[in-house]
């Protein structure tokens, strides 16, 4: 729908009469464009007759610049052009073939909206539907066992894959996107990039459709293809980004379903744990490492069952959903709530070797059946390291699990390769950070879905500007 004047109001969509007078701003545009080529043609010939002289002046000389100028048959008629030709070709370069230029680009077609191809999208899929039409053959011109001379180019597949997408239609919206890429023309790759309608593009949505149908091994192969067929002109970070994460989520995936329980290194061992605290030598903790870098250790029996139950009963009354599309409820736990909430702040200070005093409350999280945490990071990268730190930048996480979960919960590692089976009583603690001090990618963590049972943990984020005191100073 578009309003050309205050009294009326034209609906090209639904009108023939209407939208034959779009025919007709058509062909006033081809008539700029056209006239428009003719005289920016005239104006690059010029400047090819310029480069082709320059350059054939230029090769007949020396290589070396200075034994070039020596000559001064040749050192004068260079200052010549710098000087008086150079400007006047320059000034040439920017001048613009106002006429037809400005024709063109101060035509007003405001009045045809979004909501116009909205309609003439519906038309044309109502019309397949009703009478029955292959998708295919109607884009290549055939309508009811008809050939016509006239077919549907891949930007016209696209918007209509588009549009089935847009109504959550997404089996339609996939038959029409894939129509698009057979519809590709090689010799119209310069009009498709300038109109970001060419394969990458439709193998983008594409993507993002099956993305949205949760069909995941082919929205990666889909991403894939964007990338491949991508020119330098054109902006992939949306489907590498897309491609990435997709590769953590089938490590996540397999994580939760039990397939990589275990570390990939060998070398890594359990150990009784000394090294945070002088205390720890007279009652060392029992430490599972999981990884090296960035470390992740599993603390085993580090919490009393007074202590979950404290936790627990300290944040029943208050739990809420804290976030948007929350799977979880939470409450925060001062540090003064009680003495066992004091004493398990000391102990998290010697099992990682932090301070906490600028850290947040312990958060006590209950999930339910299918609650959990997506694919995450814990850090938020400072924009320079000046204390004190942004409190979204944690340097290590503390996860104590207060509960059994009877089917799923586990924690994964999507990055790293590897889940871990929770167990009451135990904490994952795991560093957020590298040596140089930057948020690192490697400690992407998730919480899987519970299958059966529910889950309880407590969560400690240790803020940077606390002091480590095993950690590397930044590099």
């Amino acid at each position: 729908m578009g309003v050309t004047t205050a009294m009326e109001t034209k609906y090209y969509a639904t009108s023939t009469r209407e939208m034959a007078s779009l025919v007709q701003v058509e062909d006033e545009l081809i008539g700029y464009m056209r006239q428009y080529a003719k005289e920016l043609q005239l104006k690059v010939n010029t400047m090819r007759v310029f480069q082709k002289e320059w350059m054939t002046r230029r090769a007949l000389g020396s290589a070396d610049p200075t034994t070039y100028v020596a000559n001064p048959l040749i050192s004068f008629p260079l200052m010549r052009r710098m000087y008086s030709d150079v400007p006047k070709l320059l000034e040439f370069a920017r001048q613009e073939n106002k006429g037809p230029l400005q024709k063109l680009v101060n035509r007003d077609i405001s009045d045809i909206t979004a909501l116009e191809l909205k309609v003439a999208a519906t038309g044309l899929l109502r019309f397949q539907g009703v009478y029955g039409l292959n998708a295919s053959e109607m884009a290549n011109g055939k309508l009811s066992d008809k050939q016509y001379n006239s077919r549907l180019s891949a930007a016209d597949c696209l918007a209509l894959g588009t549009h089935l997408e847009d109504q959550k239609k997404g089996n339609q919206a996939i038959k029409w996107l894939r129509i698009s890429l057979e519809q590709c023309e090689d010799q119209l790759d310069p009009v498709n990039r300038l109109l970001q309608t060419g394969r990458s593009q439709i193998y983008e949505k594409l993507g993002l459709t099956l993305l949205s149908m949760h069909d995941l091994p082919a929205s990666q192969a889909a991403f894939k293809k964007s990338m491949e067929w991508a020119s330098r002109d054109d902006n992939t970070n949306l489907a590498n980004h897309l491609n990435d994460n997709l590769d953590h989520m089938f490590v996540h995936l397999d994580n939760c379903r039990g397939k990589n329980l275990l570390p990939r290194n060998s070398a890594l061992r359990c150990r009784y744990f000394t090294e945070g605290s002088p205390f720890l030598r007279l009652a060392p903790l029992k430490m599972e490492q999981l990884n090296f870098e960035p470390f992740v250790g599993l603390f085993h029996d580090v919490i009393s069952p007074e202590e979950q139950d404290d936790l627990i009963n300290l944040s029943t009354s208050r739990l809420e959903h804290r976030k948007v599309d929350s799977s979880s409820v939470e409450a925060e736990v001062p540090v003064n709530a009680s003495d066992h909430v004091a004493r398990i702040h000391q102990r998290i200070e010697d099992m990682t070797g932090l301070y906490l005093g600028e850290s947040k409350p312990l958060t006590v999280s209950n999930f339910g059946i299918g609650g959990q945490d997506f694919i995450h990071l814990d850090c938020e990268q400072p924009k320079e390291f000046v204390e004190p730190f942004i409190p979204e930048y944690h340097t290590a996480t503390v996860l104590f699990y207060l509960s059994n979960v009877q089917m799923g919960g586990h924690a994964s590692f999507p990055d790293l390769g590897f889940g871990s089976k929770p167990s009451r009583g135990s904490a994952l603690v795991w560093h957020n950070i590298d040596n140089a001090g930057n948020c690192d990618i490697r400690s992407l963590q998730a919480t899987c879905p519970v299958l059966l049972g529910m889950q309880w943990v407590a969560r400690k984020w240790i803020s940077g500007s606390g002091q480590w005191r095993r950690k590397p100073c930044r590099k």
